[in-house]
């Protein structure tokens, strides 16, 4: 199973509460089937998607393995459903209490 940063952990368990151990070990999984989700970044936009609920995490991480791009734009950006350019607002490249802070293009 992965090591995730303890910001990831302490959101885990937050968010999903008695599931965290269900949701760290879907998250591990599905990382050792992709290598490529194995990035702080995904699994923080992943996690951030869900909001505590475990079948929209599911979704989100199915939709991760098509294409990650498409996870951290929804969880980065707002005005994506508009016309115009999206701005970005979340920087998950940092941990959940910074990841709002000085976001840059």
């Amino acid at each position: 199973m992965m090591i995730f940063e303890d910001d990831i952990i302490q959101r885990i368990n937050t968010d999903f509460g008695e599931d965290a151990n269900k949701v760290s070990k879907l998250i591990s999984d599905e990382i050792s089937n992709h290598d490529y989700l194995q990035t702080n970044r995904i699994i923080r936009c992943m996690i951030y998607l869900a909001k505590g609920d475990l079948t929209d995490l599911e979704n989100y991480i199915k939709a991760a393995t098509l294409d990650p791009r498409d996870i951290m734009l929804w969880a980065e950006y707002t005005g994506i459903e508009q016309k115009g350019k999206p701005r970005r607002v979340r920087d998950f490249n940092k941990t959940f209490d910074k990841c709002s802070n000085d976001v840059t293009e």
